[in-house]
């Protein structure tokens, strides 16, 4: 028993105060885990009932130009009788009244439309209703004829990086698409762009290119708006290999880490009122990511797929198109023609002519697009017509 009781007062003995130490650690520890996991939860229950996060960067907008600098006393000036249109009554008069009462800082430029009215289209009111973002789009609009801006805008991208663009950039939001110009139904073309540009590089297939594409080969349906074959037989043309998915989480998730680009028709809900595209490019912590050409407050928030489900229409998934066997990216190539080629500035023989490539011409190839191929020619790139270049030996 001596020996017993040297052993237990030698190992074993712990001082009162030692004691309440080790259970003092000991409880604080359980009550960090506890909180941690409590502070989980609320977390989790206020991304359910807020439909995600505010992110706290949101897109990344270097490529958006979307202010508009004029003096309203001087657009009042240039109205005239021939402007009017008449689409709108009392009703959207008094909507953008009670709207610039309770927004003191839009408030003269909404009057401003109350006032002229007559002018006004009423997809154009419908805009301005909207507020903040598109409001000087808006309100610009009977201004603004439909042009061909936009066709050589600049979007710079690193490497890899899927731009956000919106469809009411100054530089193309005038654009004529369709029945209306790109601000108005341009997102499809938009969300095209952003994808064609992310997976291949090419910078020149900017929002109006692709929309005047669209149209030129028959993706727009008047009355209806941009046509889903935009998105398979419509993206082989910019080289791009376009997928109708289903709408399953986990096939999104994975297809997105394997480095695929979604996007997305969706039905009314907290996109649209009436149809939109939208891109979804990424999957986090707390939902998707998404880019919507028409608002950078969504594309600044995260969305559970519980609240995309039911919004969504269709899914298309996206990767760079493949040739078959032998990679031909950097190859060299030539003009196998009788005089010369067109680099034109869209895969379409009805596209702007960029320069011409004589006979031999070399260039470097950088991707097929259906009957064309892009190329690059003395630094500047391009679609040219397949059948008429051959590889140099």
């Amino acid at each position: 028993m001596p020996y017993y009781d040297d052993y237990y007062q030698d190992d074993y003995y712990e001082p009162p105060r030692r004691r309440y130490r080790r259970r003092r650690r000991r409880s604080g520890r359980v009550a960090l885990i506890i909180f941690v996991l409590v502070l989980l939860l609320v977390l989790f229950f206020v991304w359910r009932l807020t439909d995600g996060f505010t992110t706290f960067a949101g897109p990344d907008l270097k490529n958006v130009q979307n202010e508009l600098t004029y003096s309203l006393n001087t657009l009042a000036g240039e109205i005239s009788p021939d402007m009017a249109v008449n689409e709108c009554g009392e009703d959207y008069v008094s909507q953008l009244r009670e709207l610039a009462a309770e927004e003191s800082g839009l408030a003269d430029r909404l009057n401003f439309i109350a006032d002229h009215i007559e002018i006004y289209t009423e997809e154009a009111v419908k805009t301005a209703l909207q507020g903040g973002e598109k409001l000087d789009f808006a309100l610009l609009m009977p201004f603004r004829s439909a042009d061909d801006s936009g066709l050589s805008a600049v979007i710079s991208v690193d490497e890899g990086e899927i731009p956000y663009l919106i469809q009411y950039d100054t530089r193309w939001g005038y654009h004529g698409y369709g029945s209306s110009v790109m601000g108005i139904t341009g997102c499809g073309p938009t969300c095209l762009s952003m994808a064609v540009i992310g997976l291949t590089g090419n910078t020149s297939a900017t929002p109006a290119r692709i929309a005047d594409y669209a149209e030129s080969a028959g993706h727009y349906v008047s009355g209806a708006g941009t046509a889903w074959t935009l998105f398979d037989t419509g993206a082989a043309a910019f080289g791009l290999r376009g997928e109708a998915i289903s709408t399953n989480d986990d096939d999104m998730r994975a297809r997105l880490r394997d480095g695929e680009i979604i996007i997305a028709s969706m039905l009314p809900g907290d996109f649209t009122t009436s149809g939109h595209f939208i891109v979804i490019y990424d999957h986090g912590l707390f939902g998707y990511n998404v880019y919507d050409p028409n608002s950078v407050e969504l594309s600044s928030r995260t969305w559970s797929f519980d609240k995309l489900e039911g919004q969504i229409a269709q899914l298309w998934s996206f990767t760079a198109a493949q040739s078959g066997g032998e990679s031909l990216a950097g190859t060299i190539w030539y003009a196998d023609c009788e005089e010369f080629i067109t680099l034109r500035a869209a895969p379409s023989t009805s596209a702007e002519a960029l320069t011409t490539i004589p006979k031999g011409g070399q260039m470097t190839y950088i991707s097929a697009s259906g009957e064309f191929t892009y190329v690059e020619y003395q630094g500047q790139r391009g679609y040219v017509l397949t059948s008429y270049i051959a590889r140099a030996e």
